[in-house]
C-alpha cells in the first residue's frame, strides 16, 4: 500500500502523496469535499480503484486532476436487517492488496454469508467491480443481484443514495463507470453461504465422446453449448484454436448438495476443500509453471526483435526461417499441451509433464532475468496504471545478460530457475527434433552454439510461497481435475494467476445468448482460415452473463455468450498490434450485436457511440441522468467522452 505522506495542497484535510499524486480520503466527507473543491475549480475527478480496468479508463491525464484512490476507505458495516453496508475501497476477496481479515468476502463468510456468484479474481475493490458491470459466468446467479442499495457523490459534490426496487435512477448508477459520480458505499443483501463441486476437463475439438456440441443444434445426448450454459450453475471455456491444438478446456461448478457431501465422506462442518490449480504444480507451487509460461510468451512475441540483433545477414535469415518454419506447427502446439492435455480417459496420470531440473535455486548463471520495469515515466501508483499500465510498469522485462553479469543494480534478490532447452523442450517437441541438427550446423558454422541451460530470474517475492522438496503426486488423471471448495475461493478460478508473470489484456464481447451457436462456428470458421495471424498464440475465453435491468450493463434485458480474447503483453509492448488484432475479432462479430466490456479494450470507429447506443435501450436516459449529475462534467474524460458520445461542456 503507498502511504500517504502530507496532505494535499488542494484539499488540506485529505491525505495526499506527491510521489503519486493520489489523494486518499479516509471518510464520505473528504470525497465530498475533494469533488466539491473539483467543481469550484473546474477539475476532473476520477477513482482508480485496483487498476484492473485499461488505464484509459480509469485515472485523468489532466493537469491538477483530482484523481482518488479510496483504499483507506474500506469498512464494513453488518446492519441489523442482515445486510452489509461496505465502504467502496475494500476489496473483493482473495489475492487482494489488503489483508483477507479486511476483504468483504472474509467478512461475509465470518457470518455463513456469500453472493450468488464472482468473477474470475477477487482483488478489485468493490465499487470498481460494480461500476464497471463486471460479471461471473453463470446464466443463474449475478454478483449484482445481492447488491441492494448504493450511495455516491455527484458532481456538485451531494451525496444521493438509491435502493433496488425503490428508486429508478438505481439501475442507472450502478453500472456507470464512473460517470454519475464517486461511489461512496454499496449495500449488499448476501445470501447463505455454500461451497461448490466441480471439474475441469480439456477436450479435442473433434472427440466423438465430449459431452457438449460446441458448434452444433445438440441433440437428447448431447447439449448444445448454449444449452449447457444454461443448466450448468457456473462454467468457463478456455478455447486454444491454434493448428494442432485445437482443443476447448471446460471448466464447470454448481453448488454442494448434501448427496454431493455424502459422496466426498464430508459435511459442512468437516469439510476439506480440494483447490482447483490452474497450471501444473511443480515443488509444490504453480509459480514455476508461470514463469516457463512467461518466458515462452516473451521469446514467442519478441524474437523478431531479438533475432535483429545477429549481425552476421545469412545467419539472421536462416534462423529467422527456421523459427517461421517450427514455431506455428510445432513449438505452440507443444507448449499448449503441456498446460492443457487432453483428456483422454480416466488412466492413472503421469508424473507431471513440466520438469524442473535440480538446482533449481543455483544463481551460477545468468543468461536471462525477468526482471520489474519501472517504466520510463513515473509511477502513479501501480494501480494508476490500468491493466495495460499497472502491468506495463510491474509486469516482466528480459533482459539477456552475459553469463557473468551481476544481477541489475536496485534490484531484490532473485532466484533463479534452470530450463534445459535441448533435453526439456526443444528435443521432446515433436518435428522440433528433425530441424535441431540444421540449427546446430548453422551456429557452429559461425562458431556458436546455444546453450543448455537457460535461467530465468524472478523477484524472490514473486517466489515467495515456493517451497523446495514439498510437491505431492497429481490426484487427477490428465486433462481432468475435480474439486471442491469454498465459494470465495473456488467461483475466483483466476486468483492463482500472476500478474507479474502472465501479464494479460483483453476485450470482451458480450453477444445475445441465441446466437451462441453462430458465433462459434463464426470464430472456428476465422480461426480455419487466418491461421496464427487469426489465433494469436494465447487462448479465448467463452463465457455467459445472466440478464439485468442495470442501464448500461452489456447484460441490459439478455443473456448474453461473451467471447474474451487475450493478449499477452509482453516486453515488447506494441498497442497498434494489440488493437490491430483486436479489431479483426470486432469486425467480425459486429453483425451479432455485441456490447463490449466497459473495463477492457473498446472498439471505436463505426463501433463507437452511435453503434452501442442502437444497442442500449436506455442510453438517452442514461446520458440525461448523467448530464444532470455531473453538469460540468468532471467525471468525463476525454476516453469516456469518446466511448459515449459526450459533447464538450462549453458552458
Amino acid at each position: 500500500m503507498t502511504v500517504a505522506r502530507e496532505f494535499s495542497p488542494q484539499v488540506p484535510s485529505v491525505p495526499f502523496d506527491p510521489l503519486t499524486s493520489l489523494h486518499y480520503p479516509t471518510s464520505e466527507e473528504e470525497i465530498v469535499q475533494l469533488v466539491q473543491y473539483a467543481s469550484a475549480n473546474d477539475l476532473q475527478v476520477r477513482v482508480i480503484g485496483s487498476g484492473h480496468s485499461v488505464k484509459e479508463a480509469i485515472l485523468s491525464p489532466a493537469p491538477n486532476a483530482i484523481n482518488i484512490t479510496l483504499e483507506q476507505y474500506r469498512k464494513v458495516t453488518l446492519n441489523p436487517d442482515g445486510t452489509f453496508t461496505v465502504q467502496a475501497g475494500c476489496c473483493l476477496g482473495l489475492d487482494a492488496p489488503a489483508p483477507w481479515e479486511s476483504t468483504l468476502f472474509y467478512q461475509m463468510q465470518q457470518h455463513a454469508r456469500a453472493v450468488p456468484d464472482m468473477g474470475g479474481v477477487t482483488h478489485q475493490a468493490v465499487g470498481g467491480f460494480t461500476t464497471m458491470g463486471c460479471s461471473g459466468g453463470s446464466l443463474q446467479y449475478a454478483y449484482t443481484d445481492s447488491i441492494v442499495g448504493i450511495s455516491l457523490v455527484d458532481g456538485q459534490g451531494v451525496v444521493r443514495s438509491y435502493s433496488r426496487g425503490k428508486d429508478p435512477e438505481f439501475e442507472a448508477v450502478l453500472v456507470s463507470m464512473g460517470l454519475m459520480g464517486i461511489t461512496s458505499t454499496l449495500t449488499f443483501k448476501p445470501i447463505d453461504g455454500f461451497n461448490i463441486i466441480g471439474n475441469e476437463t480439456c477436450y479435442s475439438l473433434n472427440d466423438v465422446n465430449c459431452p457438449i456440441d460446441f458448434f452444433g443444434p445438440g441433440t437428447p445426448d448431447k447439449p448444445s453449448l448454449e444449452q449447457f450454459m444454461r443448466q450448468t450453475e457456473y462454467t468457463r471455456l478456455m478455447w486454444w484454436p491454434q493448428k494442432g491444438a485445437e482443443r476447448i478446456v471446460v471448466w464447470k461448478a454448481q453448488r454442494m448438495t448434501g448427496a454431493d457431501y455424502n459422496k466426498l465422506g464430508m459435511s459442512p462442518e468437516n469439510f476439506q476443500p480440494k483447490q482447483y490449480l490452474e497450471f501444473p504444480v511443480i515443488l509444490g507451487s504453480q509459480i514455476p509453471a508461470q514463469i516457463v509460461a512467461s518466458l515462452f510468451y516473451q521469446l514467442s512475441a519478441g524474437w523478431p526483435t531479438l533475432v535483429n540483433f545477429i549481425p552476421d545477414a545469412k545467419l539472421r535469415e536462416e534462423i529467422t526461417l527456421l523459427i517461421k518454419l517450427t514455431y506455428g506447427p510445432c513449438i505452440l502446439p507443444f507448449v499448449i499441451d503441456q498446460f492443457a492435455p487432453v483428456y483422454t480417459g480416466d488412466a492413472p496420470a503421469e508424473t507431471p509433464q513440466l520438469e524442473v531440473p535440480q538446482g533449481v535455486f543455483s544463481d551460477e548463471v545468468r543468461i536471462v532475468e525477468l526482471g520489474k520495469n519501472t517504466g520510463s515515466e513515473p509511477m502513479r501508483g501501480s494501480a494508476a496504471q490500468g491493466s495495460a499500465g499497472r502491468r506495463a510498469a510491474g509486469g516482466p522485462v528480459l533482459r539477456l545478460l552475459h553469463p557473468n553479469a551481476p544481477t541489475s543494480a536496485g534490484s531484490t534478490r532473485v532466484t533463479s530457475v534452470a530450463i534445459d532447452l535441448w533435453k526439456d523442450v526443444l528435443a521432446r517437441m515433436p518435428n522440433v527434433s528433425t530441424h535441431l541438427p540444421k540449427l546446430q550446423s548453422i551456429l557452429s558454422e559461425h562458431g556458436q552454439k546455444l546453450p543448455r541451460y537457460y535461467h530465468i530470474h524472478v523477484p524472490s517475492d514473486v517466489l515467495a510461497e515456493l517451497q523446495p522438496g514439498n510437491g505431492t503426486p497429481p490426484q487427477d488423471v490428465k486433462g481432468k481435475q475435480q474439486f471442491w471448495d469454498f465459494w470465495y475461493r473456488g467461483l475466483p478460478m483466476d486468483n492463482d494467476v500472476s500478474d507479474f508473470l502472465m501479464p494479460t489484456e483483453f476485450t470482451e464481447l458480450w453477444i445475445p445468448l441465441e446466437k451462441t451457436q453462430e458465433v462459434m462456428n463464426k470464430l472456428r470458421d476465422f480461426y480455419d482460415q487466418g491461421g496464427l495471424g487469426a489465433t494469436g498464440s494465447y487462448s479465448c475465453e467463452i463465457y455467459a452473463a445472466k440478464a439485468d435491468d442495470l442501464w448500461l450493463s452489456p447484460a441490459y434485458r439478455q443473456d448474453v455468450v461473451r467471447v474474451d480474447v487475450f493478449w499477452f503483453h509482453d516486453l515488447f509492448r506494441d498497442e497498434a498490434a494489440l488493437k490491430a488484432f483486436y479489431q479483426q475479432y470486432w469486425d467480425l462479430l459486429k453483425d451479432y450485436g455485441f456490447r463490449p466490456h466497459w473495463a477492457k479494450y473498446l472498439p471505436a470507429g463505426d463501433m463507437g457511440p452511435e453503434y452501442l447506443a442502437r444497442l442500449y435501450p436506455q442510453w438517452n436516459a442514461f446520458l440525461a441522468l448523467r448530464a444532470q449529475m455531473d453538469p460540468k462534467q468532471l467525471f468525463v474524460t476525454d476516453y469516456w467522452r469518446a466511448a459515449l458520445g459526450i459533447p464538450q461542456n462549453n458552458a
